[in-house]
């Protein structure tokens, strides 16, 4: 192992914009972690995102499933584009396991991907349980 994340992700409006400052902190006082960063939809997520983008945040998590939100919420919208941009990835919780919520399975982020070619995704779990239909995803 040469470095590690903190991986933080929000569950509500109005967590991800501390969470990130601390994930910040920590990583800069921490050897070899990862500067992480996280977003929710919410009016303020483009703001903090090219922030963090800009303090050096090397990967995203997003958990769709926790979360409950569809990741092609508009508000996102300038979100995902800043970090395709950057060629930043994004670790993704967005299968349907253990337990399918609104916005999970490989749809909503075939839609997201659609509009962000470029995006770099790690789909955390390969999807489970829609491992084949995301494979197909990375595959277009």
């Amino acid at each position: 192992m040469r470095a590690f994340t903190s991986m933080v992700y929000p569950h509500k409006p109005g967590m991800a914009a501390w969470l990130n400052d601390w994930a910040a902190g920590f990583a800069a006082r921490t050897p070899d972690c990862l500067h992480t960063a996280t977003f929710y939809p919410e009016p303020e997520a483009a703001a903090y995102v090219q922030a963090a983008l800009a303090g050096g945040a090397r990967v995203f998590k997003s958990h769709v499933q926790v979360g409950g939100y569809d990741p092609a919420d508009p508000l996102l919208d300038p979100v995902w584009g800043a970090i395709a941009e950057a060629g930043v990835p994004v670790v993704t919780h967005c299968g349907s396991g253990p337990a399918p919520g609104a916005f999970t399975g490989p749809g909503p982020m075939g839609d997201v991907l659609a509009r962000h070619p470029r995006l770099r995704l790690i789909i955390a779990h390969m999807g489970m349980p829609e491992y084949g239909e995301f494979f197909d995803l990375a595959k277009r």
